[in-house]
């Protein structure tokens, strides 16, 4: 998946939560920060937490490595592409 589509998918994932109600994909293209977005560090932990639950059926966890790359919207997009390549992978014996 490129990066316009989890931008896509992010703007997505936000028009379904209190924090990004009224949010659109273009404010999303344009922002540089969650700040920007007026999403706070906790609200963004929330929105990851139910993306996960939403793409990955909540078989995985957040990761601490992540939290930093939590903060402009290119560390975010990261994120997803990460959360959606392990919530892919084939179950480890």
């Amino acid at each position: 998946m490129a990066t316009d589509d989890h931008r896509q998918r992010f703007a997505e994932i936000l028009a379904t939560q209190p924090v990004g109600n009224g949010l659109t994909y273009e404010q999303v293209v344009r922002a540089q920060s969650r700040q920007e977005l007026g999403i706070s560090s906790l609200n963004m932990i929330i929105v990851l937490m139910n993306y996960i639950k939403k793409y990955t059926d909540g078989t995985i966890t957040v990761r601490p490595e992540w939290v930093p790359r939590l903060n402009d919207i290119d560390g975010i997009v990261s994120v997803l592409r990460e959360i959606d390549a392990i919530g892919v992978e084939p179950a480890r014996s």
